[in-house]
């Protein structure tokens, strides 16, 4: 685990569940600046490197801004926004487990999941997004 021991988290790296129209805006939602994102792909990378390991993640509340990207009830929908996020690389390829516990919050996915959420956090900054990847009902969508 020393690649993930040494990465050091930039950028600006929101995540945030709604607790308003749920039905169309279920599970977990990302959004990060350009330098936030390309620590996050960083982390990503170290931990596939050490092949498992955890890592916790300050985390930034959404912005105005932010939430007016998805748009729940325009902008205006409540939610919630842990201060840290845990992010395990799990043994278990298949593994995607993202509770809505806020304290802690915490993400463990294994390495099949790797690439999906390499792909989505690198859109962000491309404008890409809109979709979510994961398994069950709360899954992570990504917004730009």
């Amino acid at each position: 685990m020393q690649s993930a021991n040494a990465w050091k988290q930039s950028g600006r790296i929101s995540i945030w569940r709604y607790t308003e129209n749920e039905r169309n805006y279920p599970g977990w939602h990302l959004n990060a600046d350009r330098v936030g994102c390309q620590s996050l792909l960083t982390l990503l990378d170290a931990l596939a490197a050490d092949g498992a390991g955890s890592r916790s993640i300050a985390i930034t509340a959404p912005t105005k801004a932010q939430l007016g990207v998805p748009n729940n009830m325009r902008g205006q929908a409540t939610w919630v926004a842990p201060e840290k996020l845990r992010f395990t690389l799990s043994p278990v390829a298949d593994q995607w487990s993202f509770p809505p516990d806020l304290d802690p919050a915490a993400i463990e996915v294994g390495s099949t999941w790797l690439q999906a959420l390499r792909e989505g956090i690198a859109g962000i900054p491309e404008g890409r997004g809109d979709y979510a990847i994961g398994k069950g009902s709360l899954r992570l969508w990504f917004w730009w």
